[in-house]
């Protein structure tokens, strides 16, 4: 399957959202193209695209004003999952869908590391883990396959590339700085086992709980580039949110810029006064 033919299904013409990190690659097959936020001002040497500064557990829109969310290969590297699953769930309307892509580690250079377990994504959340955090530094730059991180390294090399990887960030968060790394690992298992435990009715556990449901999954996914898992969930919620999501869209005539909150900051302007390749703020 494709990423034009799983949104063609699920995420119909005219449908208003966001995609989140797009990059250089924003995903196809969006009628109209979404708005588009980012927190990093490019990958690699080109530019990335985005309409207004954002990232994954901030976003720029109202409560209930977006038909979708969408973000591919964006939860790994988010030290607070369940705080960005959140951010999503709070800007969707009732019925809206998040549409999520994370790798299958057993089909990227964190194969060797361990599978992240549920208990760990609600620890953060309960914790507040932010982005300065150096938790997972060590068992990140010690346990990912360089061969595939960076197969230029000559393998007498990688040993001490590893410690240099690891420095440099554990320095980075003494400073008060954020890193961006693939802070969890994730499978098939352990992403369904997330999502399901965040919308069970569950009053012994501390944390948030969601009104969704998956309603699509998919494994080696796309079909192109088949490191990735699909998920897509559909949000219900209560009364109260689905009268505010009518009467916003009454009061917007449908305009999708309504979503914008009155301090979203355009992109440009955001970049052209932040130094450096930008982060979470």
């Amino acid at each position: 399957m494709t990423h034009e033919e799983k949104i063609a299904r699920w995420i119909p013409r005219g449908a208003h959202g966001t995609e989140i990190g797009a990059g250089v690659a924003p995903l196809p097959g969006l009628e109209p193209a979404p708005i588009y936020v980012d927190c990093f001002k490019a990958f690699g040497a080109d530019p990335n695209r985005a309409d207004f500064y954002g990232h994954a557990c901030a976003l720029p829109f109202h409560d209930s004003s977006l038909d979708y969310v969408v973000a591919s290969h964006v939860l790994e590297h988010v030290a607070n999952p369940v705080a960005a699953l959140a951010e999503w769930y709070r800007v969707l309307r009732p019925g809206g869908l998040i549409y999520l892509v994370v790798p299958d580690r057993r089909m990227t250079w964190d194969e060797p590391r361990e599978l992240t377990p549920v208990a760990h994504f609600l620890d953060d959340f309960a914790r507040g883990t932010t982005a300065c955090d150096a938790t997972h530094i060590d068992e990140f730059a010690g346990g990912i396959d360089w061969s595939r991180f960076d197969p230029s390294t000559p393998p007498d090399e990688i040993p001490a590339r590893r410690a240099e990887l690891a420095r440099g960030m554990h320095e980075a968060v003494a400073r008060g700085e954020d890193i961006n790394i693939h802070f969890h690992t994730f499978e098939p298992s352990n992403l369904r086992a997330l999502l399901e435990t965040l919308a069970a009715p569950n009053r012994a556990r501390p944390g948030p709980r969601f009104a969704w449901a998956i309603v699509d999954t998919a494994e080696y996914f796309p079909a192109a580039h088949p490191n990735g898992v699909l998920a897509v969930l559909r949000v219900h919620k209560g009364w109260r949110a689905r009268a505010d999501a009518e009467a916003f869209l009454i009061r917007s005539g449908g305009d999708p810029r309504a979503a914008l909150r009155p301090d979203a900051e355009p992109f440009a302007v955001w970049a052209a006064r932040t130094a450096g390749l930008g982060g979470v703020r």
